[in-house]
């Protein structure tokens, strides 16, 4: 088989939805109103963020800005905005994070990262993160927190909104969200979302020493959702409704290759689609439910053979998934909350054409699982919740390997609200069930092991939060900590001379970090900031590194140690103005930790004006500094790299987006 550059396989092989589980997994070796911050409402079950595209400080370009500010969060980009883009949520890899839409899991064992820059963002869209802890309703658990998208909300105000913006690298992108009456009681949202840019920005050449244009960046997508709500009069008592969701999605995306093995051929054309339909009706002291879902995803890679990418040169495939849910949820005791939920779903990865390399091995998936959440308001002032669940899940790949368990997972927490501050604690067990590359490889660079256990991991947080507002000055802030002890990693090890690589159970890490996110306000400022702290160390035996002695084990790559962004808006009439910064320091890129990526301060600034009532115009400009280089600390002395969330992969320099916007609500 013909061998080609590696570093460039993870864009060339990200189509198949495993490009992150190759690359992360190896590297586990392991103006709003400050009411509407996410530290408003209950901890007691697990620490939570929430972020709205209507209340950002910033103008967002994708999904992925729109969950960048939250606490706990590291979006990794390998190049501009709409280069594929992942999700490490307190230290985890993005194999470790699950992301659902509609009650629709985005992930699962063909597909275990999600590309972020592929989700659609329209207006009104809402993203809660859970850190760690999840609810059990939501579905089988994951490692490292779970990303919930909203889909538009049909009982929302009734209106039309329209957004709109033009920038740098071609850039050119549009949202729109529609709410009407249907009559008889029922609505329907609709949203739209579309975007094309270049991306053919400069960055330094580190073999040349000169700044060349990256060409084979650009894009083109569009996106469409709608979400449909009816009451339903099952009896005079006994009221309900029907909720049905469809996302129909088309993109071209162009792979660039890295800056040592660019691809300048390369493309990637993808097609997702997806439907939920919820059916509510009251039962007793709640509500029961019933949800049945169906995804669809259809990739097709192109390339030449004399491109420098790992992997075929011609490859199709799909991704096909269902699954329902029925559960009950409601107050059975006074003081007291219960949702019970009892779900199942089946995935299968088909692989098509392939030109260049062996073809991977088709595989399914089944699994089935049951969980319960509930809260107890034992006072006023305490409240204690749980939430576990049981899994079973059955692999079966074409090779004719099979493999399966069943695990519990589950955790338990408590709040107490004093005066002042209230207190909030969590501990418990979590896991992740290997993907189908790791278990039945793809007859390529990655061999197959269907002995794998589930990754797992033991956490425990704390924290405290307060809202208070004395005279014109109010703040919003939560400060938690955290503590992760993961054990059974997943990691890709090198087996021979030919550069192959088989996912083994060889990892332990320790994870531990501090987490803040503060809004203040007072009179025409305000400051929204969020931070996070991390300390990673792989404690598997092969990594220690002894020094006189002593066997020091190296951190994990790819995570920050300190991962920070802030705002500062003055309110002056309609008009807001921003200024901003992002930083990120203390960030190795290999397994050893001797290569330390340098810090990175990225300035923004923004302003936005409202015209008219209903529109507004704003400018944002990001990176305003044009800060493109860094240096790294080589072997023969400093060594001036492009700047970059992932070696090889340079981030674009200063950029400008203009935008507009339109809101018109009835009054009715």
């Amino acid at each position: 088989m013909k061998r080609r550059a590696a570093p460039v396989a993870l864009a060339a092989l990200a189509f198949t939805g495993t490009a992150a589980a190759q690359s992360e997994s190896a590297a586990t070796d392991t103006g709003g109103e400050v009411e509407e911050v996410s530290v408003r409402g209950g901890r007691a079950a697990n620490f939570e963020s929430t972020a709205s595209e209507r209340d950002s400080a910033r103008e967002l370009t994708d999904a992925a800005s729109l969950v960048e500010p939250m606490p706990g969060v590291h979006v990794r980009r390998l190049g501009a905005d709409d280069a594929f883009t992942t999700l490490s949520v307190r230290g985890s890899a993005s194999t470790e994070v699950a992301v659902l839409l509609a009650g629709v899991p985005l992930t699962g064992g063909a597909d275990p990262s999600l590309d972020l820059s592929s989700l659609p963002l329209w207006p009104g869209a809402v993203a809660h993160v859970h850190r760690s802890f999840a609810p059990a309703s939501l579905g089988p658990g994951s490692l490292g927190g779970t990303l919930v998208l909203d889909p538009p909300r049909a009982n929302a105000p009734v209106g039309t909104d329209v957004w709109a913006g033009v920038g740098s690298f071609g850039e050119a992108r549009l949202r729109m969200g529609d709410v009407r009456d249907l009559g008889g009681g029922g609505r329907v949202a609709t949203g739209l979302s579309a975007s094309r840019a270049d991306d053919d920005f400069t960055y330094l050449d580190p073999g040349t020493e000169t700044f060349v244009r990256r060409s084979n960046a650009g894009h083109a997508a569009v996106d469409g959702l709608a979400s449909w709500w009816l009451p339903v009069a099952w009896s005079r008592v006994a009221p309900g409704a029907l909720t049905v969701t469809v996302l129909l999605q088309d993109r071209r995306q162009q792979l660039p290759g890295t800056v040592l093995g660019p691809t300048p051929l390369a493309f990637l054309e993808s097609d997702r689609e997806l439907a939920s339909a919820e059916l509510t009706g009251a039962l007793g002291r709640g509500t029961w439910l019933a949800r049945g879902w169906g995804r669809r995803e259809g990739l097709d890679l192109h390339d030449v053979d004399e491109s420098a990418a790992v992997g075929p040169t011609r490859a199709d495939q799909t991704i096909v998934g269902t699954g329902g849910a029925v559960g009950w949820k409601g107050r059975p005791a006074e003081g007291v909350r219960l949702e019970a939920t009892v779900d199942g779903s089946g995935e299968r990865f088909a692989p098509g054409l392939v030109e260049g390399a062996p073809p991977p091995p088709g595989a399914t998936r089944a699994s089935a699982g049951a969980g319960i959440d509930a809260d107890w308001r034992a006072t006023h002032e305490a409240m204690l919740a749980a939430s576990g669940r049981v899994d079973g899940w059955a692999d079966a790949s074409s090779d004719g390997t099979r493999s399966g368990e069943v695990r519990p997972t589950g955790h338990v927490g408590g709040e107490l609200a004093l005066d002042a501050v209230t207190f909030d604690v969590h501990g418990g067990a979590t896991a992740r069930p290997p993907s189908f590359v790791e278990l039945y490889g793809d007859r390529g660079a990655f061999l197959s092991n269907p002995s794998l256990l589930p990754e797992s991991a033991w956490t425990i947080d704390a924290g405290a939060r307060s809202a208070r507002r004395i005279g014109p000055f109010r703040f919003a802030a939560e400060v938690a900590g955290f503590a992760t002890w993961a054990h059974d990693l997943i990691t890709f090890v090198p087996q021979g001379a030919f550069g192959r690589e088989r996912a083994t159970n060889v990892g332990q890490a320790r994870l531990a970090g501090l987490e803040a996110d503060l809004r203040a306000s007072a009179g025409p400022a305000e400051v929204r900031a969020a931070y996070t702290g991390l300390l990673s160390e792989n404690d598997d035996a092969s990594a220690c590194e002894p020094v006189a002695g002593t066997c020091i084990h190296p951190q994990l790559p790819g995570r920050p140690a300190n991962d920070f962004v802030g705002d500062a808006l003055l309110h002056a009439g309609p008009a807001v103005l921003r200024a901003g910064v992002d930083a990120i320091t203390g960030m190795v890129v290999d397994a050893a930790g001797s290569i330390r990526v340098p810090p990175r301060v990225l300035a923004s600034a923004g302003a936005r004006v409202d015209v008219v009532q209903g529109v507004r115009l704003a400018l944002d400009v990001r990176n305003l500094f044009d800060v493109r280089t860094g240096t790294y600390a080589g072997a023969l002395g400093p060594v001036r790299y492009p700047i970059g969330d992932s070696y090889d992969y340079p981030l674009p320099g200063r950029s400008f987006l203009v935008t507009a916007r339109f809101t018109e609500r009835s009054t009715r």
